[in-house]
């Protein structure tokens, strides 16, 4: 790929950033409770993902994307499922005016 230093700088820069993001969610995932450590690592997975495909984009390797694109659509499609059954999963609140009344009266 063909394409001018400084915008070979801004990935360079976003895949720094992008590491800093993948320590970040790295040391969250590994002190996350049980039930939402799969989250915490698809998010790290996430992260790291994007910084190779930064990286690739910085030196030109046209393969990192072809091969980690596909990579990264499998994980923000877990990530999107996961959060639709997260959503459907969630009780209802209650409507307004439904329920105990407040200060236990009747």
């Amino acid at each position: 790929m063909d394409m001018p230093d400084w915008i070979r700088w801004i990935f360079f820069a976003f895949a720094f950033v992008q590491l800093l993001y993948v320590y970040r969610a790295a040391h969250l995932a590994r002190r996350a409770e049980p039930g939402g450590r799969t989250d915490a690592w698809l998010g790290a997975a996430d992260h790291a993902v994007g910084m190779v495909l930064s990286l690739g984009l910085a030196l030109g390797a046209v393969s990192v994307l072809v091969f980690g694109a596909p990579v990264m659509l499998a994980i923000l499609s877990w990530q999107g499922l996961r959060s639709v059954r997260a959503r459907r999963a969630a009780p209802a609140a209650p409507a307004p005016g439904a329920g105990a009344a407040p200060g236990g009266g009747a």
